[in-house]
């Protein structure tokens, strides 16, 4: 009865997590820096497109090799966002197996804890260890896709450069794009290649490049989406425009890499102190295994080693907070 209860308990957790996790996420923020342009005959238009293929796209996306669990996840608010997360990291899963890893992951931190017993407190910690297994993956997905953005927004200058050059010797935009392509390696080639696919089977200049920008959700190309836009809609040297994003890029780059020099003693600071405490745990286990066990066989100890995982968590992230620096 007490597994049955424990077992009801975890999978009411698990729905809340995983209704929270799946709420709708804000505004797209290319839609919203080009929202002034959606006034008027041409801007209007422009847009308009971009937004009927998106959805188009949508409904062909297969959320799992099974059909009805393919219609499942598709029904869920949040299925989008994750299918764009997986694109954006690189990782070849679709949203179900996804999810399927969360939910394994989930079911086994929970179980370990019931190893000690299963009394209400090792319930308590397995429902904790539970949430924390259900949100690793999407930490490790996180960092995958923060990963290769820093790839991608790394290669957007020299993708500038090579846009800017092909255009002053009389390219156009998209053959421009083309030859940028061919030099550019993976990952921002293996984008800038598919966007020109799609505009190749039927897409227009601005829907591929619209779907781009969504795909990839990068505030840097952003603002090479926001330059092409506006010189499509008022005109310009479009060459000349792209110099100036690429100058302002690097400058960006330069003053992170100052930011980061200069913070690199406190993250390691940081470091060490965030694995001192494990460090001295494992002498100890060494040198007086009978002595450190009571934080595992009595209740007062593993509520003292709860306690100390919970500060070692909120030490980890206050650091990593104080030391993101916005540029």
């Amino acid at each position: 009865m007490v597994i049955v209860i424990a077992l009801l308990v975890f999978a009411t957790i698990v729905c809340t997590a995983l209704a929270v996790v799946t709420r709708k996420g804000k505004t797209d923020t290319l839609v919203s820096r080009l929202e002034t342009f959606k006034e008027g005959g041409a801007g209007a238009s422009q847009m308009k497109a971009p937004e009927a293929e998106e959805g188009a796209f949508k409904e062909k996306r297969s959320y799992s090799e099974v059909r009805v669990l393919s219609k499942f996840f598709g029904s869920m608010k949040g299925s989008d966002k994750v299918a764009a997360m997986l694109e954006q990291s690189g990782v070849p899963l679709r949203v179900g197996e996804y999810y399927m890893i969360r939910w394994v992951a989930a079911f086994f931190f929970f179980l370990a804890p019931l190893v000690f017993g299963l009394n209400l407190f090792d319930i308590g910690i397995g429902i904790v260890t539970g949430i924390v297994g259900y949100w690793l993956p999407s930490q490790w997905l996180g960092g995958k896709r923060k990963k290769r953005m820093d790839r991608i927004v790394a290669q957007l200058v020299d993708l500038l450069g090579m846009v800017s050059n092909s255009l002053k010797s009389g390219y156009g935009l998209m053959q421009s794009f083309e030859f940028a392509s061919k030099q550019l390696p993976d990952p921002l080639g293996f984008e800038i290649r598919r966007m020109l696919r799609e505009s190749t089977l039927g897409m227009s200049a601005e829907q591929a490049l619209f779907a781009l920008g969504q795909r990839l959700q990068s505030s840097d190309l952003d603002m090479v989406l926001t330059a092409i836009n506006v010189q499509r809609a008022v005109g310009g040297n479009l060459a000349e425009i792209l110099d100036k994003v690429a100058h302002t890029m690097r400058e960006r780059d330069r003053i992170k890499g100052e930011i980061s020099t200069l913070t690199a003693q406190q993250k390691m600071t940081g470091i060490v102190i965030g694995l001192l405490p494990l460090f001295m745990f494992g002498i100890f286990m060494v040198l007086n295994p009978a002595y450190m066990s009571l934080l595992f066989n009595t209740t007062t100890g593993r509520l003292l080693l709860v306690s100390a995982v919970f500060l070692e968590v909120m030490g980890y992230f206050s650091i990593k907070r104080i030391m993101a620096i916005e540029v």
